[in-house]
């Protein structure tokens, strides 16, 4: 590949071809290869950010990219997302570590399910996210934990009723079995006869002006 950034030297070009050329090469994504290489450089300007020998980005970074780039601001949806993505079983690299880093395929994948039309993908998303205990289903309690922060103020006997009549509302909705879990197929269910029902427990995609933006900014990188 021809140098692809003029703020880096012809060695550092050479670097990033070397390390992310064969993993950009067996990338399975909807993007270009023009994008891909693009994505790439930006995850690599990251990387280089904790050192000139840097191979990964880390968590952080990665959670940061979710609150500049996506205005994913809700502090336990960012982490969910942050440790759903980071998750990477195929990356062998000895230097790598999910617990840490996010490697370039993770990145990728971040990238390609937010610019998803898919339905599908992103109602299996969402649940993911907020499915944080990994056991297909919602109970009451992850329910209010989301909702709590639907409302604020100083009148706690008032927050704690609309709370519940929130939850109340959710499970009235979306349970159809009435066996107090909201289950993957139940939300599914709900969304696709009601798609503004997808994020009911709170932001996990950019807005399409969000995402139009970081696309013109990628396409113009």
């Amino acid at each position: 590949m021809k140098d692809l950034d003029l703020t880096l030297d012809y060695m550092e070009n050479a670097r990033f071809n070397y390390i992310y050329g064969p993993i950009i090469a067996h990338l399975e994504s909807p993007f270009t290869t023009t994008e891909l290489l693009c994505l790439s450089m930006i995850y690599h300007k990251f990387a280089l950010e904790n050192g000139p020998r840097a191979k990964f980005i880390t968590r952080t970074q990665l959670s940061n990219v979710l609150e500049l780039f996506f205005h994913v601001s809700d502090r336990d949806i960012n982490v969910s997302i942050v440790q759903r993505i980071s998750q990477d079983h195929e990356c062998t690299d000895p230097k790598f570590s999910s617990d840490r880093h996010c490697s370039l395929q993770s990145f990728i994948r971040l990238f390609s399910i937010y610019f998803s039309k898919d339905l599908e993908k992103q109602m299996n998303f969402v649940f993911s996210i907020y499915d944080t205990t990994d056991r297909g289903y919602l109970d009451r309690d992850q329910v209010v934990r989301f909702v709590r922060k639907f409302f604020d103020g100083d009148d706690e006997d008032e927050l704690h009723e609309l709370r519940g009549d929130m939850v109340e509302m959710i499970f009235s909705k979306i349970d159809i079995d009435k066996d107090l879990l909201i289950s993957i197929e139940e939300y599914s269910d709900c969304v696709r006869k009601q798609p503004m029902m997808m994020e009911f427990l709170g932001k996990v995609f950019p807005s399409q002006s969000q995402i139009d933006a970081v696309r013109l900014c990628v396409n113009n990188f």
